[in-house]
This record gives C-alpha cells, sequence and structure tokens, in this order.
C-alpha cells in the first residue's frame, strides 16, 4: 500500500526537483548579482538601485533556502539521498 501510493507521487516530487533545481540556479544568480551590485560596484549604481538590489539581497537570499527545502522535500519524497 505504501510502496503504491509512493509511485503515484512520483512525478510530483520530480516536478518538484526540477523546479527546485531550477529555482536554486535563478536565486543564485540573483545573489550574485546583487551582491555585485550593492558591494563593489555601487558607485555605478544610482542610490535608488543599490537600496533595491540591498531589499533584492534578503529576498533572493530567502530563495535559496526555500528552493533547497524543496529540493530536500523532493529527493527525500524519491527515496534519494537528501545531501
Amino acid at each position: 500500500m505504501l510502496l503504491e501510493s509512493s509511485l503515484s507521487h512520483q512525478p510530483v516530487y520530480l516536478s518538484l526537483l526540477r523546479a527546485a533545481n531550477w529555482g536554486l540556479l535563478l536565486s543564485v544568480c540573483l545573489f550574485i548579482a546583487t551582491v555585485l551590485i550593492c558591494y563593489p560596484f555601487e558607485q555605478f549604481f544610482s542610490l535608488p538601485q543599490v537600496v533595491v538590489s540591498h531589499v533584492l539581497l534578503i529576498v533572493s537570499a530567502t530563495l535559496i533556502k526555500i528552493c533547497y527545502v524543496c529540493r530536500c522535500i523532493a529527493l527525500y519524497g524519491l527515496a534519494r539521498e537528501v545531501c
């Protein structure tokens, strides 16, 4: 019974894993871009742009954590090693 329900949810976990991996990739790219805007290249941007990039820095760090948790849930649901 448990094996059958696990197999029926496998496509859902695969979709979640795929979405979490893409989310991790995009949020890490956003994080790197905002760090570059906030710190080494801030003199090339206006004050409102730097303020927005500081806000996006917090948002992108939060997205990284959420996507990682979703990835762990998907891997656990697929009975793969969670690392």
